[in-house]
């Protein structure tokens, strides 16, 4: 949109980018800070509408307090917003089609489920529930009438930019040796419910075993179906990683965390929680402890904390130790579901403080993060007007190549391996500070304060 050059085999869906079209003239630093100041935006809409959520759910004016409050310091609103990715706006869709579904405006929810695949890939879980919560109320046609058009705008973005999801859909096919879905499905399980004090597996199975009865708003069935088609589409693309956070992952079923608890509050203020829903729960978690533990020795490599920004303090605690966090995760949500049977204090205050103290641990690792990024993509001044396309060389990180396109969108980025011969595209190529040593003629303009790689002026004529 502002001449920019789009990258070929991407891999992210178009939505987010779109919602920051206007601003894409800005410099890569400056589209950076509007992407986390509207992320903070949106996330102070999703504390109001889950303060309504909790309203229509006819809770308390405590509880409506409580519900704004919990939002607000959740780690899938207070920390996620501060990252340049979809995941809030997910949460205010959810939100968003919650209470309009519970006010009958079947249209607009289905077309705002539709657009939420331009999103992300797996928001088409977001679809499916709310497809079947319309045949059940019987509101199918209008669900259709709102989300046929919506979906057929996505299919022509995804198409026009080139970024159907076939690299994602080919590498759910094959399954590695590492934790099976089963395992990683329980895992999002225990870490849904220990970040959330145990309210939203509360939610959830309050409005499962009460389905029937029609006791709860639809609200409640589009949240605990698209949240089911979450733990299983997550658990089978996690299946076969060899990080430690695939275990507990928290990032894709984070979106329905502070929804989910909300629902969970309610449930709790209205006596719906029961001694069967508790053992149940109870069981669940303690099968779910079991498979991440005992899995525990397939998984070697050390974990992205904002994969589980819900459990953030955990494992800043524990030294990134998985079976403790497993073991102190299983302790939380036993103890949140237990104590929910007499009243709400117990999974509120775990809530709180888990969340609270994530927060605070989360903010200080992305602190570092953001200045050691800052630290890794200065050279990209030093790249004259006149150069086409900039080089890769695997002797950088791979995420490097992003943080050099964001500040250099108008030109081509090509990622090559000079140690077997590659030729870089350009005059230019972004390698490991000694990777060009040996090749006479060779110049390192710039290296990076932050990172074991710089700017190298490749010879025209090739390395002599």
């Amino acid at each position: 949109m502002h001449g920019g050059v789009l990258p070929s085999g991407l891999a992210y869906h178009p939505g987010y980018g779109l919602l920051l079209g206007p601003f894409g003239g800005l410099t890569g630093s400056g589209l950076h800070t509007l992407a986390l100041v509207a992320n903070g935006v949106i996330a102070g809409a999703c504390v109001l509408m889950a303060a309504r959520l909790m309203e229509r759910h006819g809770a308390p004016q405590w509880a409506i307090h409580c519900a704004a409050l919990l939002a607000a310091v959740h780690p899938s609103l207070s920390t996620a917003s501060r990252i340049a990715w979809p995941e809030t706006i997910l949460v205010a869709v959810l939100l968003s089609i919650a209470l309009l579904v519970d006010q009958d405006r079947w249209i607009v929810a289905g077309a705002i489920a539709g657009a939420s695949v331009a999103l992300h890939p797996r928001a088409v879980v977001i679809v499916v529930a709310v497809l079947m919560v319309a045949v059940l109320e019987r509101r199918l046609s209008q669900m259709l009438r709102g989300s046929a058009p919506t979906l057929v705008g996505v299919g022509i973005l995804l198409q026009i930019t080139g970024s159907w999801p076939a690299a994602r859909l080919d590498a759910a096919q094959s399954i590695g040796a590492g934790p099976s879905p089963l395992v990683t499905i329980s895992g999002q399980w225990l870490a849904l419910g220990a970040g959330t004090g145990g309210l939203a597996l509360i939610g959830l199975a309050v409005v499962v075993a009460t389905g029937r009865s029609r006791s709860w708003p639809p609200s409640g069935a589009v949240l605990a179906l698209s949240a089911v088609g979450m733990l299983i589409l997550g658990g089978w693309v996690l299946a076969g990683s060899a990080r430690m956070d695939t275990i507990l992952y928290g990032r894709y079923i984070g979106p329905w965390a502070v929804p989910l608890a909300v629902v969970g509050l309610a449930s709790v203020c209205r006596g719906a929680m029961n001694r069967r829903i508790a053992v149940a729960l109870s069981l669940s978690t303690l099968v779910a402890a079991f498979l991440a533990i005992a899995s525990s020795n397939q998984v070697t490599d050390a974990p992205r904390q904002i994969m589980t920004l819900s459990l953030g303090a955990m494992w800043d605690i524990f030294d990134e130790n998985l079976v403790w966090v497993a073991l102190v995760s299983l302790a939380v949500t036993l103890l949140g579901v237990i104590g929910s049977q007499r009243n709400s204090v117990v999974p509120v205050a775990l809530f709180g403080l888990l969340a609270i103290s994530s927060t605070f641990v989360n903010h200080d690792h992305l602190h570092d993060v953001g200045q050691i990024a800052d630290g890794q993509v200065t050279t990209a001044e030093l790249v004259p007007e006149s150069v086409m396309c900039l080089a890769h060389d695997s002797s950088v990180k791979s995420y490097a190549m992003w943080l050099y396109r964001l500040e250099l969108p108008d030109i081509h980025h090509r990622r090559l391996d000079l140690s077997v011969g590659q030729q870089p595209c350009g005059q230019y190529v972004v390698a490991e500070v000694t990777a060009l040593v040996a090749c006479g003629g060779a110049e390192l303009v710039g290296t990076e304060p932050r990172a074991n790689w710089g700017l190298w002026k490749y010879p025209t004529q090739g390395c002599n």
